[in-house]
């Protein structure tokens, strides 16, 4: 009988929310983005709009939960079902590498949704001073850290499938990540007209300056996510089906 994709997807959660590892990224994400809040509400003097924006985007410690998590969950994905020889059992079911990489990141992301969920409670918090944040800001706001979530994570389980050891995956996703942020950031100091626009047009921060934060949707931004996050599955598929027959 034929393993399908959500027998696949029910295993990946139960693998993730019963890891220990798992609920030690829900406590660091929690300080984090608490911490993260306080600052907001201290740095904008409590303006609803300056909040969100600091809080969900502009904010330093934002930045580093966004790009810490997806590798931190992403890491065992693949490598530790490989350490442990679990993998290789997987794989000689009746089931596609596609699946088990699908499987794997929709969990991955399903994980991640429940890590942000809580930060809805800020937004309530914020009542308290009068006035609900802008829903079409809230919004387009969630979908950037979906979009940016989703890239960073189909990337973490691409260098999970290329090891046996978390910490290497972990470790190779993370600087990927950063690389990631920072040389588009870096490239305008080119001052080369092509390259700052090219620059732009992958930069996360400038996709959340100038369209998530502002509650505005570019359907060029939002295609470089779907294309980018499905190129890097892709990939990571193919890198699962070479290792298999090694």
């Amino acid at each position: 009988m034929r393993t399908t994709l959500p027998a696949l997807l029910w295993r990946e959660l139960e693998s993730l929310f019963f890891s220990p590892l798992a609920y030690i990224v829900l406590t660091v994400s929690l300080l984090l983005n608490g911490v993260s809040f306080l600052s907001a509400l201290s740095i904008s003097g409590g303006v609803v709009e300056d909040t969100v924006r600091w809080f969900l985007g502009d904010g330093p410690l934002f930045w580093v939960t966004i790009l810490a998590v997806p590798a931190l969950v992403t890491m065992r994905l693949v490598a530790e079902e490989r350490r442990a020889g679990t993998l290789e059992v997987l794989l000689t079911a009746p089931v596609r590498d596609g699946e088990v990489i699908v499987a794997k990141f929709l969990g991955a992301l399903a994980f991640q949704a429940f890590l942000w969920a809580p930060t809805l409670i800020y937004i309530v918090i914020l009542r308290q001073y009068g006035a609900l944040p802008d829903a079409g800001q809230l919004f387009t706001l969630y979908l950037g850290v979906a979009c940016v979530t989703s890239l960073l994570t189909a990337l973490g389980l691409l260098f999970s499938t290329r090891t046996s050891n978390q910490l290497v995956a972990a470790v190779g996703a993370m600087v990927a990540n950063v690389l990631l942020f920072v040389v588009p950031i870096m490239i305008p100091n080119l001052q080369s007209p092509g390259w700052t626009r090219a620059a732009a047009s992958v930069s996360m921060v400038e996709h959340f300056s100038r369209s998530f934060g502002r509650g505005l949707l570019d359907s060029g931004i939002l295609a470089w996510y779907l294309a980018a996050t499905v190129a890097l599955l892709i990939v990571a598929t193919r890198s699962l089906e070479a290792r298999r027959w090694r």
